[in-house]
């Protein structure tokens, strides 16, 4: 006898009937051992034919089943990111994995944390507490040399202090939307704590302070610090 394997749809729909909470496509995902791309793409069809709801009001995407909807909304709790040993501390992604660790020791639940391996779109760390929201540019240090393998050995053609002014522009810019969108919200940008960084943090701390843009400081050790504006 034959036993017909259920269809992803039908696995959604039990896991889902399972949790009248409902699930992340994270979730989804790990619970049926399929890719995160195959699930969203799947739950995006069936919102689209009336089965289920995508609910977006918490800053994470959350699917429910139809008549779910009134069910109270649960916490969903984020994987904190894990600091690749293999790149230097002061590479992107590890800046950001010691800044959400330091979010959730203060407090904080994160609600977006960005895949910066892989460059994924979006705000990198959003967090809330308290009724409050935090949106958190992360950038890195620029280091000398290319981190993808093929061009190992290879020295790259732009300075690394005149290349972490570029990527400061570009977190400032990040910011500066991210302040119009969310005028009632922090906003704030995380660097490694190094020198260039500091000097361009004093070059606009005017814009800064006038635009209510906190600024956090990741140290070699693990230390996260608040960058005060008044002093540099």
């Amino acid at each position: 006898m034959v036993v017909s394997q259920p269809t992803l749809k039908e696995e959604i729909i039990a896991r889902l009937r399972a949790r009248p909470g409902g699930m992340t496509d994270a979730e989804l995902a790990i619970a049926t051992g399929k890719l995160h791309q195959q699930i969203n793409q799947r739950c995006r069809q069936m919102e689209s034919i009336g089965v289920l709801t995508r609910d977006r009001s918490s800053g994470i995407i959350v699917n429910r089943l139809r008549g779910q909807e009134a069910s109270p909304p649960r916490q969903v709790v984020l994987p904190r990111p894990v600091p690749n040993s293999e790149r230097s501390w002061d590479w992107e992604g590890n800046v950001q994995a010691v800044l959400c660790r330091w979010l959730e020791e203060q407090g904080w639940r994160l609600l977006q944390v960005a895949d910066t391996a892989t460059k994924q779109q979006g705000t990198d760390v959003v967090a809330e507490r308290a009724g409050q929201r935090l949106h958190v540019e992360v950038k890195g240090y620029p280091s000398k040399a290319y981190a993808d393998p093929r061009r190992a050995g290879e020295v790259k053609p732009t300075p690394p202090t005149l290349q972490a002014k570029h990527w400061y522009a570009d977190a400032l810019v990040k910011v500066l939307r991210l302040r119009e969108k969310h005028s009632g919200d922090q906003v704030a940008m995380a660097f490694p704590d190094a020198p260039r960084y500091r000097s361009l943090l004093a070059e606009t701390a005017g814009t800064l302070r006038t635009m209510r843009i906190d600024v956090f400081l990741v140290t070699v050790d693990g230390y996260v610090g608040l960058w005060e504006v008044t002093n540099g």
